[in-house]
């Protein structure tokens, strides 16, 4: 493949080629980029920032460790050494918040729950597990019991408000999202055998990581076979109750729930840079990589070596990222803004870009493209693009020109739809934001495989002279030229806030 110069070069004829007649003369006059660096030398700038990042003293990037401390040094450096200005609001690099996470007390006592039913008092044992976000202790009294028709596949917003679901704990994962629209006070999780207790049990044992801020109300009870069976006989038969219009069957039972929590909190923060557009209102191109590893928590604990040092997942997003700014602003500022977001605690539930969503700097509406950089470095030079969540977006037609240009062709891939969902930009998707994750991981199905069943969120996700970095370097030129098409009003004129 010809050098990064030429491609550049392509690339700005290509978008000539794509504007519309009006603006057809305006665009004839740019001139072509200024000679730009060799894949060899993206290469190995890359491996510089790869290896900074994922070296043992950064502690595998933790959120709330001095690897966080660290990492956001870094970062902020690397922001300012790309012309960046600080993007979080009020002169400030970092978004700050914190993240809770919930476990049950271990102390006798700290759960007491009854269900009460035509006169009838039942006290569950003290196997019950109940958790709750947002509060260390809970009072759960006078809740009617409900459950469901046993055809119900979708509930209607607030279908469950101010009752207790009573739910087997096997139909939660099939349930889940309409039950968060559903709005229940409380899940009762029942138990059909011992084996299915104990794996609900220790997903209550091990909690949930959340925003602290984020203040859903709704709890959770497991209990176990034993109590299970208690509770199915206080209820009694469904044979000759009838299931209401949203498919609602009432027990006639009121449940009543104290417990304490255990909570552990951690500060972290996004780290956020901002070069400004030069068409006011013209909305803003938002760039965004996860920063945040696993930290010292690989491996058994007996194991030699337990340091997540996380070069491919995903010191290399951040790499890819910060040389494909350095590419495309070396041309000058773009029409529209340009966001630069380091994300914390994806690892933990892709929560630092819930927390930019729910309170970020930038009104969702305006982002006019976003572009996710996750675990860039394992395909090898040559390999095609997958762009991930394009089809949900009206930036498709964009990123295939682009890549076009290059010489690259845009590519399906049976993961795509697999990991849409655990990546950085579906939380963006989810809100209405176009948001992509363009890259050559996916489209070498044997070498991503071989990464995941490999080093993959384990001690061996080091950097190394092993570690392939073709098409990370070939995907910073991608980039550079999304970055730059996006962010023209001539090439992409829509969707600017």
């Amino acid at each position: 493949m010809s050098d990064g110069g030429q491609n550049v070069g392509r690339l700005i004829r290509a978008w000539c080629a794509l504007a519309v007649a009006a603006l057809a003369a305006a665009c004839a006059t740019v001139p072509d980029a200024p000679a730009g660096p060799s894949l060899d030398a993206i290469e190995a700038s890359l491996a510089r920032d790869i290896a900074t990042l994922s070296d043992d003293s950064f502690a595998g990037r933790y959120p709330g460790t001095p690897g966080e401390a660290k990492t956001r040094a870094w970062l902020i450096d690397r922001f300012v050494e790309l012309g960046l200005q600080p993007g979080a609001g009020d002169g400030d690099w970092t978004q700050d918040f914190t993240l809770v996470r919930h476990t049950p007390a271990t102390e006798p006592g700290s759960v007491t729950a009854g269900a009460t039913r035509a006169g009838r008092s039942l006290r569950f044992s003290d196997d019950v597990l109940a958790s709750q976000p947002g509060a260390d202790r809970a009072i759960i009294a006078d809740v009617p019991m409900v459950g469901l028709a046993p055809d119900v596949e979708t509930l209607r917003p607030g279908a469950l408000a101010n009752r207790a679901l009573v739910l087997p704990a096997s139909e939660l994962a099939r349930l889940g999202g309409e039950l968060e629209t559903a709005e229940p006070k409380v899940i009762v999780l029942t138990s059909a055998d011992r084996q299915s207790h104990e794996r609900a049990a220790r997903l209550f044992e091990s909690g949930r990581w959340r925003l602290d801020s984020d203040k859903r109300d709704h709890a959770l009870m497991l209990l176990s076979p034993e109590d299970s069976a208690r509770l199915s006989g206080l209820i009694g038969s469904n044979a000759r109750r009838h299931p209401d219009g949203l498919g609602v069957i009432s027990y006639d039972t009121i449940l009543d729930l104290r417990f304490d929590q255990a909570a552990e909190r951690i500060d972290t923060a996004n780290i956020i840079g901002r070069l400004p557009g030069t068409v006011e209102g013209a909305g803003a191109v938002l760039l965004l990589a996860h920063w945040d590893h696993l930290g010292d928590h690989c491996g058994p604990p007996a194991a030699q070596d337990r340091l997540c040092n996380g070069a491919v997942d995903n010191a290399s997003g951040l790499a890819v990222m910060a040389e494909a700014v350095r590419l495309a602003t070396r041309e000058g500022p773009l029409d529209r803004d340009l966001i630069v977001l380091a994300t914390s605690a994806e690892e933990l539930g892709l929560l630092g870009a819930e927390a930019f969503v729910a309170d970020g700097p930038v009104p969702l509406p305006t982002i006019a493209a976003a572009f996710n950089f996750d675990t860039m470095a394992v395909a090898p030079r040559g390999a095609p693009v997958v762009a991930v969540g394009a089809e949900e977006t009206p930036l498709a037609y964009g990123i295939s020109e682009v890549a076009r240009s290059l010489g690259r062709e845009v590519v399906s891939s049976a993961q795509a739809d697999a990991f849409l969902r655990r990546q950085d930009g579906w939380v963006f998707l989810r809100e209405g934001v176009p948001a992509v994750w363009a890259t050559s991981t996916l489209a070498d199905e044997k070498a991503f495989e071989a990464f995941l069943e490999g080093p993959y969120h384990g001690a061996g996700d080091e950097f190394g002279p092993a570690l392939e970095m073709g098409g990370a370097a070939e995907d910073v030129l991608l980039h550079a030229g999304l970055i730059r098409y996006f962010g023209s009003l001539q090439t992409y004129p829509g969707a600017a806030g």
